[in-house]
């Protein structure tokens, strides 16, 4: 008991908080409510952060076809107004991470590929068909109460919980968490239909008569979204002919396509007072949810569970202190208002209340994406979104709390490898340059179960990708999620290790 975590909720963000537990050795029971995986199609845009965490849970070759980037250098989303020209074109960029900054992806086959790895992980229990109806917790453990749909009742203990039961979290709801936050006025329609042309580019119709957004999904999938009026939610919602009239507005080929699935939904813009209570968290939807037009839904579900799975393996297995779990809100929260803050401002650009309004805000769009580096202000993916913690479990160094590049290196044998996968499944140390094998690591309080990574002795890196963003001669203690906790360089200072004390929780903004 004392190392099982019980993660609440199938979808894509238990399913990768499951595998990642496991890898870091924690003995996973995985409940879900439903009986059987639905292979729904819900997100369609994620970024290099997120197939870098897959690549973590061990499917990466299995969902290679899965995703798709375009070519590098290709314009992969365009902004268009009323009439006219594109005033916004967004152009694919081969991530610093491994992976293009932007794909589109069919969430069902991860999905599947994700529940697949579960199921045949000997530390991953799956119960299917309970829901969770009580919840307890003592300094020992969690005990869920679980009923299935016969209505029989069971307990499940385990050292810890996370729920990752969606935006309408029974556990949240157990635990007497509120989500404040608003629901966006009008409702929209979203639809994926079958297409056998795909295109290699997103378009978003700013238009104030009917803004709209359509992406094309690997498997032969069109992804179109139409915001609505109040009085047509209805007819849409119980009338496929009126839903096919209108999709097939937005791209023609609608009228005669199967309509895989369809829905009329509202967006939400909310984040939980608290994304901990005692020893259960709350991640992905149950934490926050955002409206789709940054594309950051799933995301940021999955950086929560990056987040929080090697934090809670850490604590439990004692390589780390058991002060370290504050630092999951500390670290997540404040990126995650801000990609809110995101979503929200894209949202007004893409639904214009007026022509005028639509016309003054593209022409000013069109201006400044003329001026010098502004194509990568305005890329909304990559550096600009990310994540760079500077408090929480973050040691010292100018580049301590951001992301650790994925350069393809090349091993002792000489195979050339994504850097990932040399790193250890717990803190990992890399020392760079060409004289790093000769006492660059003298002081590092390298703890039993690192990993020591010295360039030249265990791997090279041709492009010095690493050299050229840290400097040489430099050393680093990588995080399981790769967060650079600690960057120091031994030339310029003398060096201890420094773990800031975790910080408060901050406040609702």
């Amino acid at each position: 008991m004392r190392r099982r975590v019980i993660v609440i909720g199938g979808g894509p963000v238990g399913l990768t908080a499951a595998l990642l537990l496991a890898r870091y050795g924690m003995r996973v029971a995985l409940v879900e409510r439903e009986l059987r995986p639905r292979r729904r199609v819900r997100t369609v845009a994620l970024d290099d952060e997120s197939l870098r965490v897959w690549q973590a849970c061990g499917i990466a070759d299995r969902i290679a076809s899965d995703w798709d980037g375009g070519p590098d250098g290709e314009v992969m989303c365009r902004y268009l107004p009323p009439g006219g020209r594109t005033f916004l074109g967004l152009r694919q960029t081969g991530g610093d991470l491994g992976y293009p900054q932007a794909v589109a992806v069919h969430e069902g086959r991860i999905a599947e590929a994700l529940t697949a790895a579960v199921e045949r992980h000997p530390a991953i229990e799956v119960h299917r068909g309970e829901t969770a109806v009580a919840l307890s917790q003592d300094g020992e453990g969690v005990e869920i109460g679980l009923r299935d749909a016969e209505g029989h009742l069971r307990h499940q203990r385990g050292s810890w919980a996370i729920a990752c039961d969606g935006c309408d979290s029974v556990v949240r709801g157990l635990l007497g968490v509120e989500m404040p936050g608003k629901t966006l006025g009008s409702p929209w329609l979203v639809a994926n239909v079958a297409e056998s042309a795909p295109v290699l580019h997103a378009t978003i119709r700013c238009d104030p008569r009917r803004p709209s957004v359509m992406v094309s999904v690997p498997h032969g999938v069109r992804r179109i979204e139409c915001m609505l009026e109040d009085r047509e939610a209805d007819s849409i919602r119980s009338d496929e002919g009126a839903a096919r009239a209108l999709l097939a507005s937005v791209w023609p080929d609608a009228a005669g396509a199967e309509i895989i699935e369809r829905a009329v939904l509202r967006f939400d813009a909310r984040i939980a007072g608290r994304w901990r209570v005692g020893r259960v968290f709350l991640a992905g939807d149950a934490a926050h949810v955002s409206p789709p037009f940054a594309g950051q839904g799933l995301a940021a579900g999955l950086r929560d569970a990056a987040n929080l799975a090697f934090k809670i393996a850490g604590a439990a297995q004692g390589w780390l202190s058991a002060e370290v779990l504050d630092t999951y809100e500390c670290e997540r929260r404040p990126h995650q208002e801000r990609l809110t803050r995101l979503a929200l401002r894209l949202g007004r650009l893409m639904t214009p209340r007026s022509m005028a309004t639509a016309l003054a805000t593209q022409g000013i769009v069109r201006a400044a994406t003329a001026l010098p580096f502004a194509d990568r202000l305005l890329h909304l993916r990559g550096r600009a979104i990310r994540p760079h913690y500077r408090e929480g479990f973050i040691g010292t160094g100018r580049l301590a709390g951001d992301y650790l590049p994925q350069p393809k290196v090349s091993t002792v044998d000489g195979e050339m490898r994504m850097l990932d996968d040399l790193l250890g499944e717990r803190m990992t140390w890399i020392a760079l340059g060409r004289d790093a094998e000769r006492g660059s690591m003298q002081g590092a309080s390298v703890a039993s179960g690192d990993t020591v990574l010295i360039e030249n002795r265990d791997f090279r890196d041709p492009a010095r990708v690493l050299q050229g963003t840290f400097g040489r001669r430099s050393v680093l203690l990588v995080r399981p999620d790769r967060i650079v906790h600690t960057h120091f360089r031994p030339s310029l200072a003398p060096w201890r290790l420094l773990r800031k004390q975790p910080c408060p929780s901050p406040q609702l903004a």
